[in-house]
């Protein structure tokens, strides 16, 4: 054979040879082209899943902020009672202590009173006299834990008066009738 049928040959073949990769190029391109876009469209699924568990993550945070804006507010007023608790509290411990020391001077001025008494207590009365006129805390008529006026009754015999504790002369009256 004449070397230039070995030449076209040679040519064809080299032909064939690159015809043969090109399309395997082409396949290994396109194949890799259907990958890239697989992917992408992973990608895009993963981007949407992302916004929205950023959505998700975005709301979790205000409605943490806003529960800490709430519990912040519901503190503040919780301090706020607890001042006006307080500060009440204290009012009313001075207010007890304002009563209790009239009921102390009371029972100093009172002379059916033993304030040195070992038992004795601010309010309670004792009954120094020995005939059936007294007075006692069980004779208050609304007296401060009933909250009424502070009147007490005076009893004797069957004649029952009711005295407030700045009616003196009414008082001095009925101890003198005794």
């Amino acid at each position: 054979m004449d070397p230039i049928w070995w030449v076209v040959i040679a040519v064809v073949v080299l032909a064939v040879l690159a015809f043969v990769l090109m399309q395997m190029r082409k396949r290994s391109e396109d194949s890799r082209r259907q990958q890239a876009s697989e992917v992408r469209e992973e990608a895009q699924e993963h981007s949407r899943v992302l916004r929205e568990r950023e959505a998700h993550a975005s709301q979790a945070d205000a409605a943490a902020r806003q529960a800490r804006a709430d519990a912040e507010m519901k503190l503040v007023e919780a301090e706020k009672l607890e001042s006006e608790r307080a500060q009440r509290g204290t009012a009313a411990a001075e207010a007890r202590s304002e009563v209790e020391e009239k009921v102390r001077r009371a029972d100093e001025l009172d002379p059916d009173v033993n304030t040195g008494a070992d038992d004795y207590r601010a309010g309670d009365r004792v009954d120094n006299r020995s005939d059936d006129t007294s007075l006692r805390d069980s004779d208050r008529v609304g007296g401060s834990d009933r909250g009424g006026d502070d009147t007490r009754r005076f009893t004797d015999g069957d004649d029952t008066r009711r005295v407030s504790d700045g009616d003196d002369d009414l008082r001095d009256r009925n101890r003198r009738d005794i």
